[in-house]
């Protein structure tokens, strides 16, 4: 069904709403409560930057016309991520009932991770009356400062190059961020777990406690070096499906490929 019809649509559907409301006295007949409006699209985002697993989008719509004080909310979704990068896309239910085609409506979207704001819209994206779609795909901007710096948190990393050494093809290092504060992983041979603290693009990993399986060089070898290399951790960057830890006294970062669900 294309845009202008289902607007038509909407349009009757709102007439149908207002005639029915004079009630049975008059000799009227009740009709069925109308469908709701879908409002559908997409939000993303410009950056290269990964979106962890806990992140949700908020969506709302409102009215927008002058003389509003106070915005109360039309229609309101949330979308979780659940490790599913950008672009997401979205659907709000809309109560036809609600909406006045002589009012402008309005959608906003926010994306959200541990309680704190990633990305934003701006502007609020026109929809459903005076000619504005139904459909749309939302650009969010990112949230100037700390909230919007990268998360590891519900991320797992494998392992490709030890500091500018590479790796043994036969062992798999790995790097898990189960929760917030929390790491965890594979060092190559040995399961290790400890704590990390992790400051906008700062890292720094705690005590490592790890099991005591004896590995035969170089697989042991490469676990003494991949351990060191995380204590000396000091910051990272991340670039999509990249993550590179920086430490101290080391000429190339550890870089790690995103491993998914």
């Amino acid at each position: 069904m294309t845009t202008s019809i289902r607007i038509a649509a909407l349009a009757m559907a709102v007439a149908v709403a207002a005639c029915t409301g004079n009630g049975p006295s008059e000799g009227l007949v009740t009709s069925p409560t109308p469908a709701p409006v879908l409002v559908t699209g997409t939000v993303a985002y410009r950056e290269r930057i990964a979106l962890p697993a806990d992140a949700t989008v908020d969506l709302w719509i409102t009215d927008i016309g002058p003389g509003v004080v106070t915005q109360a909310i039309l229609a309101e979704a949330t979308v979780q991520a659940s490790g599913r990068q950008v672009p997401l896309a979205f659907e709000v239910r809309v109560d036809p009932t609600r909406v006045q085609a002589a009012r402008p409506y309005g959608l906003r979207a926010v994306i959200k991770t541990g309680g704190q704001m990633l990305f934003e819209t701006r502007d609020p994206i026109p929809v459903l009356t005076q000619g504005a779609p139904i459909r749309v795909d939302v650009m969010l901007t990112r949230v100037a400062g700390e909230a919007a710096a990268p998360t590891l948190v519900g991320t797992r990393w494998r392992l490709e190059d030890l500091a500018g050494a590479g790796v043994v093809a036969a062992a798999e290092a790995t790097l898990e961020f189960p929760e917030a504060g929390r790491v965890a992983g594979r060092g190559s041979c040995n399961q290790f777990f400890g704590s990390v603290t992790i400051t906008g693009t700062a890292i720094q990993f705690g005590m490592l406690g790890a099991t005591q399986m004896a590995c035969p060089d170089p697989i042991g070898a490469q676990e003494a070096r991949y351990f060191a290399a995380l204590r000396a951790a000091e910051r990272f960057t991340l670039d999509g499906d990249t993550l590179q830890v920086f430490g101290a006294g080391t000429a190339a970062p550890l870089r790690f490929s995103r491993v998914t669900p």
